[in-house]
């Protein structure tokens, strides 16, 4: 799976839920990627979940990560995994909805085709 593809996905699902919640677009900030996939993959590799514990070290308001088993699925789906995932979640789905002005997304998959999830607001 094109991880370049499925990050782009992820960001216009979330917009496309925002825009239905009556909600301004999001900015993709492709200058702070890089950070989100080296945290997806730090994840990945630990093979644990945490956020970062100081966001004005990445010059983020909020995080929101997630693991997810459905590489079997298509880009468009899987990004529709995700944003479900984050939708179900009351904390995650407020951050999503709140009055950030733009987002970076950053994906990592392992070798065993688990895929790692960072999403930055801003």
């Amino acid at each position: 799976m094109d991880t370049l593809t499925l990050e782009k996905e992820i960001y216009n699902k979330i917009n496309s839920y925002r825009k239905a919640q009556g909600l301004t677009k999001l900015t993709y900030l492709s200058e702070n990627v890089q950070s989100c996939r080296q945290h997806s993959k730090r994840m990945g590799d630990k093979w644990q979940l945490f956020h970062v514990s100081k966001l004005d070290s990445v010059h983020a308001r909020a995080e929101i990560i997630q693991l997810n088993f459905t590489m079997s699925q298509t880009v468009l789906e899987t990004a529709q995994s995700v944003l479900e995932t984050f939708t179900d979640s009351p904390p995650h789905k407020n951050i999503m909805v709140s009055a950030y002005l733009s987002i970076s997304v950053g994906v990592f998959i392992t070798d065993d085709e688990d895929l790692w999830v960072t999403i930055r607001f801003y």
